[in-house]
């Protein structure tokens, strides 16, 4: 078995441990919003929370803050959690909440493991006023044996005092497999980039989705692994119908 292969399955396992760390920086900030939400760090995982000061508004921050909704662990001692997602734009200065967004049981993490959650300010320019802001949600299985990775993206803008979600949970990148765990398997990687279309539907530029897809398939032979590849790409628009892309 090649390294990189390896180590593409292992990538996932490396990278857990560090998501027990909070990822904020601003636990000054942080605290004002929570107050304000009327909320205690125990009745949100503080080890996902996020924040990213806004690159073309620099006196705000935003926030992404999972509540708990369900908080189990099992007679194995793993865990499961079900999460309502709290996306805050707040004042830098004040920690006042400018924009706000709820939804109810929006993310969970059992077998399938939330590993990290992340905000993408890219230039999502969707019009000469519009800039929307991403958060990628991460997730990793635990199998070794069929190996899965998934990160979704979805966009959001704002709209008076609130986000609105234009894009939900659209896949960006996503990896599974199954294998012996020595050799012979079947493994299909998908990578996708967003563009900005030329083109307008309700005000707002189409998006362009290229993706990448690899296909592998590994064979073990007189004691050799080797390894076929298929690749080819693909491209998807996305127009926008007025309150959402699809």
């Amino acid at each position: 078995m090649k390294f990189s292969l390896k180590f593409i399955f292992l990538l996932p396992f490396l990278l857990i441990p560090f998501s027990l760390f909070s990822q904020v920086k601003d636990t000054i900030l942080l605290n004002k919003i929570l107050k304000e939400l009327k909320l205690n760090e125990n009745e949100i995982h503080m080890e996902l929370v996020t924040d990213k000061i806004l690159p073309n508004s620099t006196d705000k921050t935003f926030f992404i803050i999972p509540k708990y909704r369900t908080n189990e662990k099992d007679e194995n001692g793993f865990y499961f959690y079900e999460f309502d997602a709290i996306l805050i734009i707040a004042d830098n200065k004040n920690g006042k909440i400018l924009n706000r967004f709820y939804e109810s049981n929006a993310w969970t993490s059992d077998a399938i493991n939330l590993t990290s959650l992340s905000i993408d300010t890219g230039l999502y320019n969707l019009n000469k006023k519009t800039r929307a802001i991403g958060i990628r949600v991460n997730y990793s299985g635990s199998s070794r044996p069929n190996p899965y990775n998934q990160t979704d993206l979805s966009l959001f803008i704002t709209e008076n005092e609130k986000l609105k979600r234009i894009l939900k949970d659209f896949p960006i990148s996503e990896f599974h497999g199954e294998w012996d765990t020595n050799c012979s398997g079947e493994f299909e990687e998908v990578i996708s980039n967003i563009d900005i279309g030329k083109t307008m539907n309700n005000g707002f530029y189409d998006l362009i989705i290229k993706s990448k897809t690899k296909k592998s398939q590994n064979i073990l032979s007189n004691n050799d692994c080797t390894e076929k590849i298929k690749t080819y790409q693909s491209f998807k628009h996305l127009k926008f119908d007025g309150k959402k892309y699809q």
